[in-house]
């Protein structure tokens, strides 16, 4: 058994390890390995600079700011503010209930502020959460003003509602945009009381993305059960046969058609085959 000296000894030897060096200040901790990152001063005698208080927070991804006005009245402000002035509004991601608050709020401080002037909701997104995509819907269909849509990138599952709400002859979509119509789709655990009030959910739902689907396109049932009968993808000329949107935009040589819709427009008769382009 070490004698108390011993002891003694090891302790001021642990101690000197971690004395001050270079007019740091000691800390109250002793310098354990665990320790080490936290130690002014390692067992090499080199200084450790504690920079956490001084670091910055800073978003990843910096908006940039755009410049406004000419002279005195010249000023400086961030890219989403800019784009609200020019009465623009993005529709990006999964829509849950927080990016569905922004878009709404959105929507309504725009008709507040001009309830004449067009609205412009660009659409790049997957699909989301039904209720806040009806959310969406009721606001575009309460407020004053034209909502014109644009769909770029993808418009997928409810998205393509969004996409279809907008008022008659604005309705957009650029010349590479994915566009795909769905069902509602759910699971349920438990037992069978609670399948079934889950199902009756489900069916409530589609009931509602139908009658949305009918208003906006012009579709009857038949032909909504049929284009929402999987997931069913469609490039911009076949949503606008089908009335999801007006207008393609782009120029005729920015497309490329897969070729399994060049085979079912060839068996409708709208492909011309002694040309590289849709009749």
């Amino acid at each position: 058994m070490a004698s108390i000296a011993q002891r003694t000894a090891l302790s001021s030897a642990s101690a000197s390890r971690c004395s001050p060096v270079q007019g740091v200040a000691p800390r109250s901790a002793a310098c354990s390995p665990s320790a080490a990152l936290r130690c002014p001063a390692t067992a090499t005698g080199r200084t450790v600079r504690d920079v956490s208080a001084a670091a910055v927070r800073r978003s990843p991804v910096i908006a940039p700011d755009v410049r406004v006005g000419r002279g005195d009245e010249e000023a400086y402000v961030d890219l989403r503010t800019y784009l609200l002035r020019q009465r623009i509004v993005f529709l990006s991601g999964y829509v849950n209930d927080k990016i569905a608050t922004q878009v709404v709020g959105s929507l309504l401080a725009l008709a507040e502020v001009d309830d004449k002037t067009d609205i412009k909701l660009y659409i790049n997104c997957n699909g989301g959460q039904p209720y806040s995509i009806f959310g969406v819907l009721d606001t575009i269909k309460s407020i004053k003003p034209d909502v014109q849509t644009y769909a770029l990138g993808a418009c997928y599952s409810y998205a393509s509602m969004i996409l279809a709400s907008g008022a008659k002859g604005k309705r957009h979509a650029m010349k590479n945009t994915r566009i795909m119509m769905s069902q509602p789709m759910g699971g349920s655990a438990g037992d069978m009381y609670a399948v079934e009030k889950t199902v009756q959910e489900l069916n409530a739902i589609y009931q509602m993305v139908a009658r949305y689907y009918m208003e906006y396109t012009g579709m009857d049932q038949d032909q909504v059960e049929k284009n929402t009968c999987r997931d069913n993808f469609m490039t911009p000329e076949e949503a606008q046969i089908s009335g999801l949107v007006d207008h393609v935009l782009g120029g005729e040589d920015d497309l490329y058609v897969p070729h399994s819709v060049q085979r079912k427009f060839a068996n409708a008769g709208l492909l011309d085959n002694l040309s590289s382009g849709l009749l």
